[in-house]
């Protein structure tokens, strides 16, 4: 296949991820609301001790699910962006690598992490 013909489809196949992730991301903010009701009543419904309360915040975990669940088209969203993020990085050719910095703000070599029992074995002895 031509790679004028290549491109034109791979840019024709983002237009079409980009409207679909557009189209989801109503359903990926109330995704994310629905997940963050849920964990912030759990976790107030793990600390409360009256009977009361316990209830309200289950009822509100339930809502969270319930949203969660009924937003379940926020995953064909996310699946799209990652998508069109590889797609993107493979377009391009970049490989980003992580930089790794040291306690002190410099560049760690590739030889810091190799020593890293007797490092290990410094710091548990000044202790």
């Amino acid at each position: 296949m031509n790679h004028q013909v290549k491109k034109v489809l791979f840019i024709i196949a983002a237009v079409a991820l980009v409207l679909v992730l557009l189209g989801s991301l109503p359903n990926m903010i109330l995704f994310g609301l629905g997940a963050l009701l849920t964990l912030w009543a759990g976790v107030r419904f793990k600390a409360v001790t009256h009977v009361g309360a316990k209830i309200v915040y289950g009822i509100l975990a339930i809502i969270g699910i319930a949203t969660m669940l009924s937003n379940i088209w926020a995953l064909v969203g996310i699946v799209v962006a990652w998508l069109l993020f590889k797609g993107y990085m493979m377009y391009t050719g970049e490989k980003r690598d992580v930089e790794i910095l040291n306690a002190d703000g410099s560049r760690a070599g590739r030889s810091s992490f190799q020593q890293f029992d007797q490092v290990w074995q410094k710091f548990v002895n000044r202790r």
